[in-house]
């Protein structure tokens, strides 16, 4: 009976522990954008503010949201406050007669009032004339980035097209080392990061093709500069595959 009793003690401190745990690594994430991220908008329906809602509650001294041309330039109204009964949301307005055919990159970052962390991050939305530009198709005088690599047998080859400011298609190819394609691929994951501009990551999940082939279009790489994209793959029986590389983006 004793030894029942110390049983049933640790074991309520460790389930303790465990719970403290989750609190305390939760951290203020996004669980809701609106615009949504990659979304597309015609000129004649812009949007008027941009709003995150978060898992935990934002320190409104501290935590911002900025909206960003692909010149850098601010494109909101520097008039952040906190929204909803639960106080887990954030907003900013957004200054219309700056807003033009463009891509632009939505920048948050946010101090925990719950646990005390800092996270940040960013996502894009792009604006648009006409349908027609969001369609990209691959000519003679596309820019393409093209590389290859070997990771744990491994063989990736990414290709970005055009290769441009805005919207591009990403495509990843896996196979092994007898040249098959893969199929134990779960999720593959790009994560793109401008340091020098304060950007990112600004994540993107690439949709299955077919086997071992992978791609996503959207507007992730949002500004000129130099770009940092990292590659996660997710496999059934095996580590994650992770690579990342540098890309340069030239001006529009």
């Amino acid at each position: 009976m004793k030894f029942i009793f110390i049983a049933g003690i640790l074991s309520f401190l460790i389930v303790g522990v465990l719970n403290s745990s989750i609190n305390v690594f939760g951290h203020a994430n996004p669980v809701l954008y609106n615009p949504t991220s990659n979304s597309i908008f015609q000129l004649d329906q812009l949007p008027t503010n941009i709003t995150i809602l978060y898992s935990e509650r934002p320190e409104p001294k501290v935590s911002y949201i900025h909206v960003l041309n692909p010149f850098n330039e601010r494109v909101d109204n520097n008039d952040f406050k906190i929204v909803g009964q639960d106080e887990k949301g954030a907003t900013v307005t957004l200054d219309s007669p700056k807003l033009s055919d463009d891509t632009y990159t939505v920048s948050w970052l946010v101090l925990s009032k719950d646990d005390g962390h800092i996270t940040k991050g960013s996502y894009v939305f792009t604006i648009t004339d006409t349908s027609e530009t969001t369609n990209i198709t691959k000519d003679n005088d596309a820019n393409t980035f093209l590389e290859r690599t070997v990771i744990d047998n491994v063989n990736l080859e990414y290709e970005i097209t055009p290769l441009q400011v805005g919207i591009n298609t990403f495509i990843l190819t896996l196979k092994d080392d007898n040249n098959k394609l893969l199929s134990n691929i779960n999720n593959v994951i790009m994560q793109f990061t401008n340091q020098n501009q304060n950007i990112g990551p600004i994540i993107a999940n690439l949709e299955k093709t077919g086997d071992g082939v992978y791609s996503v279009t959207g507007a992730y790489l949002s500004q000129e500069g130099e770009w940092n994209v990292k590659l996660t793959v997710q496999r059934s029986g095996h580590y994650d595959l992770n690579h990342s590389f540098d890309i340069s983006i030239p001006s529009k």
